[in-house]
């Protein structure tokens, strides 16, 4: 008989009545039979039940702000005004601008599990749940802030130097607001004028950088925060009060306003290590990115030291795309990684930027078989620019005639559109190429570029010029110098330099060539793997040379880009034509605050009182590079453009700076006990609260009660939102506690324009400010006007409440698309992209040409050495013999050898027993630190992670480990779960004195992590994820004390991620001297317009703690109490086992295909 549905659900209906009337204990366990599930099911009572988990009664929209590239636009979903999930709100094709575009729905969906987590941050155990005070610093301010320079016995009794052992005091928002703006006042006033000055001098900083300070004790006072394009007005506010500052200075001193100086903002993108140090030498940008769907274009695609796959992952699907559309993927990287199982080839490189070489060799190859586009080399590039084979200086006009003067391009695109003013024109001067029709020498401008280029140039011969002097000199082309430059790198030397395999060295050569000549782009993406190691500057060179050559610049699909990090707050960009960008909020003038909400900011309303500089001297020891020679006298490397001054107070936002700070158990002990006062703002108690005298609890992006605004380097949306849950402790919003400071400034001083500073804020009309940088920035002001916050905020731009499109010239946008198509300059000295570098540093550094030196520590061999015989690289040794480890002169020790040479060496601390290296990458399960402690997110992160906490050593639900190659490990007689110390040099680090500290710091610091074996990894190649809450000494004792063995600090809730140390352990900071020049010409970071040497997040130091080696020695066992090994390391399963069942699994035979 045939069973219709209907006679199935009354057949089914029967029988759960007739279940439902013999009791529970008859239906709970006799489960109806069903054929066909698909078809259709009986009803079930549990299922409501579970269906109703989803209920809800509101949503709202928000965006996910981590220290992350992408801004994801979620949907939240609240219940009884609890949010209970989030998910993709699918709107991308609804993101318009002010003339009618929109994008795609192809962006969809965006979001990853970090942000589907969110409530388990915000309802979690460790969200700051008020103001509180460090009760020594409480006690210091209470006694009147009593110069701790004056009397340093002050620092222990109110434990400035022992803040890790300190307690804390709960105060009101409006206690607090008093004490941070009466510490700000005082600390201000100590080291003002002769006696701040004195005090300075007493407490040991160096001459030139207390000169710095300009006798305004404001100046000590270090105010920064941590991707400030994720909110326009609570993250770049604290900008904002770095410049009210000014005011407070001009009470504390009685100058005129144009003398009065504002605190200094620290930097944050080269601070975290994240920035290409490179890329200005080359085109004078910042960073050159793209809209993530641009790389759909793309036909080759090569990721060096890039992790696409796990660490972008809600735009990780258009490197799919290039895979569904016929590109070709090639990774570069010391170990099989996820990119590597993606690519049609992996080249595998020796870990320190050896793959330099690599880049150089595939350089040669294209060279010497022709494979460049020589009118592109001629129209773009510096290729044909002449340089003096005697001073290795590119031949200028006057060199041949005395009495030139530079080319009038005032008409030009140089000054009309790129702000290049008449003293910078001046100190650039003109450049010289070979006119090959006419065989003599041409003068050319940096207006003199793509179509304009007025001859057809040489770009090879070598040439005899007469000079104004009378006498003759030879110059060449560059390209020819590079010809003859790149003999060291041939294809057998760069295998044995970098471990590369030559045929794959001369493939990656031809698929670039080959890709070029069939009209496909090809593009280049690297990211923290390069730029966090010591010559990052030269490797970032070298990945431009192969795309210079093919004209694989500023055209869809190709280019070199980098990621690491939402660092482009320049995106509000300021301009002659748009106006001061987001200077309009962060530089409005103190002494004049324009309070008519509908008024726009012109740039007579503006008044710079704060100045900037780089958080990498302070942690550094505050101290600039400078050192003593051997061959006699002192020298600092350090320009006067990024001189610092001295630190007294540190405030910052939007991250966990101390816990992220390289070096920063020498920063707790050796730095941190002279500054007299450390402001934390953030979401949760981290590894910086555990250090900070005042810690200030802000609203997470889902509690925020005015609006905001952010944007993406990587996409092209521009979005405003709010809060909807209303805030689950006694926190405020971000810009707030800004307002709430300045207010109490006003109390102090009685001067009502502190408080006016902040007005809009205090009354909730964050949306004047952000209209104001609307006004006034190129990507938000059309030919029409700019987008009405209102308009915006409604969805009036292509349908989307709050999200709408950035004005960019292309969709996608691409790198230098206008220096190509409408020929205009690129941002450096001669117009063009830069393959050589004659600044004086440069040639003195043997980095005029571009060179494969190894790692001043990271390398089995002479640290700091420049490979190469080249004629045209003389760089100077400065007398520092080979066999030195003093860290500061191996940074600047220049020594040149031929690499059958370099191959014999050894560095001296390889000898010693650190023959590991260390890689410190991002965890896919956390954005850096955060969500590092939330529950699953951690299990997930190592592969220990257990809810059960059986194992008690663990410092929570999961621990931290180091991934070793099986070979290393069982050498080093170690299994998989054991517990390691991991030691970097023992002179420094931890932190300086750590060798002969017998005080409880030595072991609570000192890194133990657990073992995971890894078979795609190097012999000698280890990796540790970044992202982990440090240990502290509270969290140590807590770990050595409690019964349950958690790390959960008693008196703070501060739950550390290891039981003892961290990755920062092993790390610590260099300064690298090329990051340091006071002539690199680039462009400004924020606006139109060029600068010489130090710019913010640009051309200053960026930070590299890959740049180690270590030692590993065994703990303990990893069995459980530390009996024994780890029992599923010893399973037969994993990727390192060799099994019968795990060699059926990869023949496929755990699957039976029926016939």
């Amino acid at each position: 008989m045939d069973i219709t549905r209907r006679r199935f659900l009354e057949s089914c209906g029967a029988a759960t009545g007739a279940l439902l009337a013999t009791g529970p204990q008859a239906w709970a366990f006799d489960p109806v039979s069903v054929d066909n599930p698909l078809g259709s099911y009986p009803n079930r009572d549990w299922e409501k039940i579970f269906l109703d988990q989803y209920s809800y009664d509101s949503t709202f929209t928000w965006v996910c702000a981590p220290n992350d590239t992408h801004m994801c636009r979620l949907k939240a979903f609240v219940r009884n005004g609890v949010m209970i999930r989030s998910e993709q709100n699918y709107d991308h094709d609804r993101c318009g601008d002010v003339y009618g575009n929109t994008t795609t729905k192809a962006w969809n969906p965006r979001g990853c599990p970090k942000g589907f987590t969110m409530q388990r941050r915000v309802y979690g155990p460790y969200r700051l749940k008020g103001p509180v005070l460090r009760k020594g610093w409480k006690d210091w301010a209470d006694a009147g802030f009593p110069s701790l320079s004056d009397s340093p016995g002050l620092r222990t009794q109110y434990k400035f130097d022992d803040r890790g052992n300190d307690s804390y005091v709960r105060v009101t928002w409006e206690e607090v607001s008093k004490y941070v703006a009466g510490g700000l006042q005082a600390v201000s006033k100590t080291y003002s004028g002769d006696d701040g000055k004195a005090r300075l001098t007493k407490d040991g900083y160096e001459q030139r950088m207390i000169d710095k300070v300009e006798g305004a004790g404001t100046r000590t006072v270090k105010i920064g925060s941590n991707l400030p394009l994720h909110g326009l007005v609570g993250k770049f506010g604290i900008y904002r009060l770095a410049n009210v500052l000014g005011l407070l200075d001009h009470h504390l001193r009685g100058v005129p306003a144009e003398e009065a100086r504002g605190a200094r903002d620290w930097n944050e993108y080269t601070w975290r290590g994240d920035q290409a140090p490179g890329h200005p030498f080359v085109h004078g940008l910042q960073t050159s990115d793209m809209d993530f769907n641009d790389m759909r274009f793309s036909k080759l695609v090569i990721q060096i030291g890039k992790n696409l796959i796990e660490n972008k992952m809600p735009e990780s699907h258009w490197l799919n795309e290039c895979m569904e559309r016929g590109a070709k993927l090639v990774d570069i990287a010391p170990e099989y990684n996820c990119p590597g199982t993606k690519s049609d080839y992996w080249i595998s490189v020796r870990p320190g930027l050896s793959d330099t070489s690599v880049l150089l060799g595939v350089t040669k190859i294209m060279l010497d078989e022709s494979w460049y586009k020589p009118d592109f080399c001629r129209q773009f590039t510096d290729f044909p620019l002449l340089v003096r084979t005697d001073t290795l200086q590119r031949l200028r006009p006057q060199d041949v005639q005395a009495d030139y003067q530079p080319k009038d391009i005032t008409g030009g695109p140089s000054y009309k559109v790129q702000g290049l003013k008449e003293d910078q024109r001046q100190k650039i001067g003109d450049f010289c190429v070979w006119d090959a029709e006419q065989d003599e020498v041409v003068f050319l401008s940096r207006d003199e570029v793509g179509e304009k280029m007025p001859v057809q140039a040489a770009l090879e011969g070598a040439f005899q010029v007469k000079l104004a002097d009378g006498s003759d000199t030879e110059v060449m082309p560059i390209m020819e110098m590079y010809k003859r430059h790149l003999k060291d790198y041939d294809e057998t030397s760069v295998e044995e330099m970098s471990g590369a395999p030559a045929h794959l060295v001369r493939r990656l050569a031809e698929d670039i060539w080959k890709t070029t000549e069939a009209g496909h782009p090809v593009a280049i993406h690297i990211g923290e793997g390069v730029n966090h190691y010591f010559h990052a500057t030269l490797h970032n060179r070298a990945m431009y040379l192969p795309l210079m050559l093919t004209g694989n610049i500023g055209k869809h699909g190709a280019g070199g880009y980098t990621w690491a990090g939402n660092y482009k707050g320049a995106l509000f960009q300021a301009s002659p034509w748009s106006g001061p960008g987001v200077g309009s909020f962060t530089h409005e003038d103190p002494f004049n605050p324009v309070l008519d909400e509908d008024a726009r900011i012109e740039e007579d309303d503006l008044r710079h009182c704060s100045d900037v500089e780089d958080p990498s001297y302070w942690a550094c020891g505050e101290q600039t590079l400078t050192v003593d020679l051997p061959n006699g006298g002192r020298r600092t490397f350090t320009g006067e453009t990024h001189t610092p001054t001295p630190t007294k107070v540190i405030w910052y936002n939007n991250a966990n700076f101390l816990n992220q700070s390289k070096w920063i158990y020498n920063i707790i002990v050796n730095v941190l006990p002279k500054v007299d006062m450390i402001v934390d703002q953030q979401i949760e108690w981290t590894g910086s609260a555990e250090y900070s005298d005042v810690v200030l609890p802000v609203n997470s992006w889902v509690e925020m009660e005015d609006y905001e605004c952010g944007g993406s380097c990587s996409n092209p949306f521009l979005q405003i939102w709010k809060g909807g849950i209303e805030p689950v402790h006694d926190t405020v919003d971000d810009a707030e506690v800004f307002a709430g400071v300045s207010r109490a400034f006003t109390e102090l001083t009685g001067d009502r324009r502190f408080a006016d500073y902040f007005k809009f804020v205090t009354e909730k009309k964050s949306k004047v400010y952000i209209q104001r940088v609307f006004d006034n920035s190129t990507t938000t002001r059309g030919k029409d006007g700019p987008y009405d916050v209102d308009k915006f905020i409604a969805g009036k731009y292509g349908g989307e409440p709050g999200a709408g499109l950035m004005l960019f010239r292309t969709t996608p946008r691409v790198a230098f698309w206008e220096q190509v198509h409408d020929s205009i300059p690129f941002y450096t000295d001669s117009g063009r992209l830069a393959s050589y570098c004659d600044l004086p540093e440069a040639i003195e550094f043997g980095e005029n040409l571009i060179v494969h030196r190894e790692s001043v520590e990271a390398t089995p061999y002479l640290p700091n050495v420049i490979v190469s015989t080249s004629p045209y690289v003389r760089p100077v040794d400065f007398g520092i013999p080979t066999d030195t480890i003093d860290p500061d002169l191996r940074q600047v020790r220049n020594v040149k050898m031929a690499w059958d040479e370099v191959k014999k060496t050894v560095n001296p601390l390889w000898q010693q027993g650190y023959s590991f290296f260390c890689s410190t990458p991002k965890s896919r399960h956390s954005t850096h630190s955060s969500w590092t402690t939330v529950d699953w997110h951690w299990i997930w992160s190592d592969n220990f992670g257990d809810p059960n906490r059986t194992d008690n050593r663990a410092p929570g639900v999961a621990d931290r480990q180091i991934q070793l190659n099986p070979h290393a490990a069982k050498d080093l007689g170690l299994n998989e779960g054991d517990y390691v110390w991991v030691d970097a040099n023992e002179v420094d680090r931890p932190y300086i004195g750590w060798k002969d500290d017998e005080g409880p710091r030595h072991k609570a610091f000192r890194c133990m992590v657990r073992v995971k074996m890894n078979p795609g990894l190097p012999y000698n190649f280890t990796i540790m994820k970044h992202t982990g809450w440090i240990a502290s000494e509270r969290s140590v004792k807590a770990h050595e004390t409690r019964s349950d063995g958690r790390a959960l600090a008693a008196e703070t809730g501060y739950q550390a991620s290891y039981r003892y140390g961290s990755h920062q352990s092993i790390t610590r900071n260099w300064m690298m001297p090329m990051h340091q020049t006071d002539t690199l010409f680039h462009k400004k970071t924020g606006a139109m317009g060029f600068t010489f040497g130090f710019d913010v997040d640009n051309h200053a130091i960026n930070t590299v703690p890959k740049e180690t080696l270590i030692r590993i020695t065994k703990a303990e066992d990893g069995g459980i109490g530390g009996v024994g090994s780890w029992k599923p390391g010893q399973s037969g399963f994993g990727p390192g086992a060799d099994t019968q069942q795990l060699q059926q699994y990869l023949a496929g035979n755990f699957v039976t295909v029926k016939a």
